[in-house]
């Protein structure tokens, strides 16, 4: 049986295994994740796009030779016009700018792991790999961008949020990072894979950039449990789930302990007003709870008109569909005023379950309820503008 844990990075040189690895993003993104981004061609089940020609195409492979996983590595200096390549990422790279040139900063995108390399060594020698090529090509940022449930492992890796996600074409709300390669510190702080290469023993962070990069990120508050002390976690997190005058429906039944036992981990996310959070039909499975602020539920009608579902409040859950039954976005979801969100993902689900399976069953019945009580509501509210037609 083939052995997923022996995996070796390769630098893809032909175009045979370039296609190979455009190969590997379709059956992984489109075929797996039931995604459809605006470059695939469904024809000939590839993915690519402009920015593949000047870039580093990394494969992982098995002990079988089979290609397993891939990370794309741009050197911004390379392309021709990064303004308009970048697309979304050239705006939110704005700021950065001001300390660095193009010249200095890499961006890493399309990584794409099949589910037996998830959750193993196979992420950290992709990046570790990636780390030490930026490294020798004089770079010293690197830029990526996560959805909300991959955010947390980003920053394990010690990226760093610097401003508010936005919506990416064909791939949804999107939390652009950085990472500054010579900023040891924080790479220790973070506990990232990173460590292990020769670079990081002797890296110097002699420009400055985590002193910047801190600066930054402090006008973009976030929260993750892997860079705070616990007691720090839940008096955040904690303090805004019980500062409600009614009981939580997603803890109705819990004590407070264990409440507190099962959010040991997440990932707090600050979002604006207008940000497009979920959309209907979007595959992802993350679970979102309210700590602060409003947003709306709404779908699209086939005239173009916005129904509007409902009002999530302080203390509300939303992507309850997806988290429970793994079905795609059943509705849009987006932030009306300033919004804070605890971010919980599958991979928590499944160490809640090990961890604490009494409490987690008490969360998973308080989320059926919910779902149960918003499809009533929904089927009364659509019948009543039924009736008004």
């Amino acid at each position: 049986m083939n052995d997923p844990g022996k995996v070796r990075v390769v630098l893809a040189q032909s175009q045979e295994e370039r296609e190979e690895i455009f190969a590997l993003r379709y059956e992984i993104y489109v075929e797996e994740m039931g995604k459809s981004p605006p470059e695939a061609d469904h024809c000939h089940r590839l993915i690519r796009d402009s920015l593949d020609p000047a870039a580093r195409l990394y494969g992982l492979r098995n002990s079988e030779g089979k290609l397993v996983g891939t990370l794309r590595l741009n050197l911004l200096g390379d392309l021709d016009d990064p303004d308009s390549q970048l697309g979304v990422m050239a705006k939110a790279l704005l700021p950065v700018l001001e300390h660095v040139s193009w010249k200095s900063i890499s961006y890493t995108s399309r990584l794409m792991l099949q589910a037996a390399c998830r959750g193993g060594t196979a992420l950290g020698l992709l990046f570790n790999r990636c780390y030490g090529d930026a490294i020798q090509e004089g770079i010293r940022l690197d830029a990526c961008h996560a959805n909300p449930g991959l955010v947390e492992l980003y920053e394990q890796l010690g990226y760093r949020r610097f401003c508010s996600g936005a919506d990416w074409p064909g791939i949804g709300y999107q939390v652009p990072m950085l990472l500054a390669l010579n900023d040891v510190s924080h790479l220790k702080i973070s506990r990232s894979p990173l460590m292990r290469h020769p670079h990081a023993r002797v890296a110097d962070d002699r420009w400055g950039d985590g002193v910047f990069l801190s600066r930054l990120c402090a006008t973009y508050p976030g929260l993750n449990h892997r860079l705070v002390e616990p007691k720090q976690f839940w008096g955040d997190v904690g303090a805004a789930l019980c500062d409600q005058n009614q009981e939580i429906a997603l803890f109705q039944g819990m004590q407070d302990e264990q409440v507190r036992a099962l959010l040991k981990t997440g990932t707090v996310l600050s979002c604006q007003a207008g940000d497009h959070l979920v959309r209907q039909g979007d595959p992802h499975q993350d679970l979102f709870v309210v700590l602060d602020g409003v947003a709306e539920v709404w779908r699209q009608k086939d005239n173009g008109e916005r129904l509007s579902l409902a009002l999530i409040r302080t203390g509300s859950v939303f992507g309850e569909m997806g988290f429970l039954g793994r079905q795609r976005r059943s509705a849009d979801v987006v932030a009306v005023t300033s919004l804070r969100v605890l971010v919980l993902t599958q991979p928590f689900l499944r160490r809640a379950i090990r961890s604490h399976p009494e409490t987690a069953a008490l969360m998973l019945r308080n989320l059926s309820i919910v779902l149960s009580e918003r499809l009533s509501t929904t089927t009364d509210r659509l019948w009543q503008l039924s009736q008004s037609l």
